[in-house]
């Protein structure tokens, strides 16, 4: 049985973005080796981090949607552990519950192919349910 996950690492700021691109390259070949599918991959560029983590100020963010069996995970931590171009990586397990409100942003995703066309579709889930809590009630 498959499930969904989402994993995210960090990269020390110093790295080129070729050597980044080649590090999601390799997660994503981990993925798909152990039968599981990648939905997006995308990179989120260079951010300040919030405190120091192995005397790297900066990093580069990465974050993947996949889905896969049991064992994918503990494969990506593996990886993200003997790396040294990842100084930071969790993986976990996407809550069923809420899938409803990423399925939305993977099919703009498959449909278009950019994760720009994801955001609207992602904050369109989310907002027409706090709209109908919004709504005045009238008394009846």
């Amino acid at each position: 049985m498959t499930q969904m996950y989402e994993s995210i690492f960090i990269c020390p700021g110093e790295l080129a973005d070729d050597k980044i691109q080649g590090i999601l390259d390799k997660a994503k070949t981990i993925i798909t080796r152990a039968d599981g599918k990648v939905m997006t991959a995308e990179l989120w560029g260079r951010r300040r981090l919030a405190y120091p983590i192995e005397r790297s100020r900066e990093g580069h963010y990465a974050y993947m949607i996949f889905s896969g069996p049991s064992q994918v995970p503990g494969l990506l931590d593996r990886h993200y552990q003997v790396s040294d171009s990842v100084i930071r990586g969790l993986t976990v397990k996407i809550d069923p519950r809420h899938l409803d409100k990423i399925k939305p942003s993977l099919k703009a995703l498959s449909e278009d192919g950019t994760a720009a066309a994801a955001v609207p579709a992602a904050e369109g889930a989310v907002a027409a349910p706090l709209a109908q809590e919004a709504s005045p009630q009238t008394p009846a």
